[in-house]
Formats: structure tokens, sequence, C-alpha cells
């Protein structure tokens, strides 16, 4: 009786063990982020850059340019954004391709916004209209990356 108690004991313990590690492997592999939820990540970051750009005002209501504070504080952001893109943990290639791309774009932007606001106060003209080509073409990258984001993270 005290075998038989014993073997019973033995199988309850390798079944309960194998039942732990199907559990635990099931719950590793189901905590790997689905694309969705990253692409819903990346997005949080893009929309709240757009929302908090939009709020940003480069001119007064007379038409004169904004104090360049103002600029500093959307440079800033740009960084703050970017910096937040890189941290995320993306394990999906595309996206981690598309989470680095924004980075560089909103590197690119603050730059440019940074080179505008030293060229003001330098008041070299030439200067001033190189950064506003760059901060046009960042903007440009931008639009073309919230299409294809958008078009990959919907496909199903």
């Amino acid at each position: 009786m005290m075998v038989r108690r014993e073997v019973n004991s033995q199988i309850y313990w390798t079944g309960s063990k194998l039942l732990v590690g199907v559990a635990l492997s099931l719950l590793v592999s189901g905590c790997g982020e689905s694309k969705y939820t990253q692409c819903e990540q990346i997005f949080r970051i893009v929309r709240n850059v757009t929302e908090n750009s939009q709020d940003v005002n480069y001119n007064t209501k007379d038409g004169q340019p904004t104090e360049m504070n103002s600029w500093l504080q959307a440079a800033s952001m740009m960084n703050t954004a970017a910096d937040r893109l890189q941290a995320l943990q993306i394990n999906n290639g595309d996206l981690s391709e598309y989470q680095n791309q924004f980075a560089i774009v909103y590197r690119s932007y603050s730059q440019a916004t940074y080179d505008a606001v030293q060229a003001r106060e330098n008041q070299n003209l030439e200067a001033l209209k190189s950064a506003r080509n760059d901060a046009a073409t960042a903007g440009q990258m931008q639009q073309q990356l919230i299409k294809e984001i958008n078009a990959y993270c919907l496909d199903q």
C-alpha cells in the first residue's frame, strides 16, 4: 500500500510538473505582443506628436513670429518622441523598421528646428531656408511613413 501511494504521488508530481511546464510555455509564447499591440504603441506616440505639434503656434495673431522658446519646446518634444519610440520593445521586424524611421524623422524635425532658431538669431537667411527645407523633407517623410504603417498595421 505504501509503494502504491509513493507511485501515485510521483505520478501526481510528474503530471503537475508537466502541466506547469506546458502552462508556462503557453504563457510565455502568449506574452509576446501582437502586431496590433505593437502598432498601437507606435501610433500612440505618433498621434501624440501630431497633436502636440498642432498646439505649437509659430506666429502670433498679427502674423509676427513667436518667441523662439516655442520653437525650442517643439524641438525638445520631437527629441522626446524619438526617445520614446526608441525605447519601445518592438519585436516585429517591419514594425521595428517603422519605429526607427519615425525616430529619424523626429530627430530631423528637431535638428531643423534648432537650426532655424540659430539661423534667426544669427540673421542668416540661407541657413533659415535650409532649415525650412530640412523640416519640409522630414514632414514629407513622416506623411509617407504614416501611410505605410497604417497600411501595414491594417493588413490582416
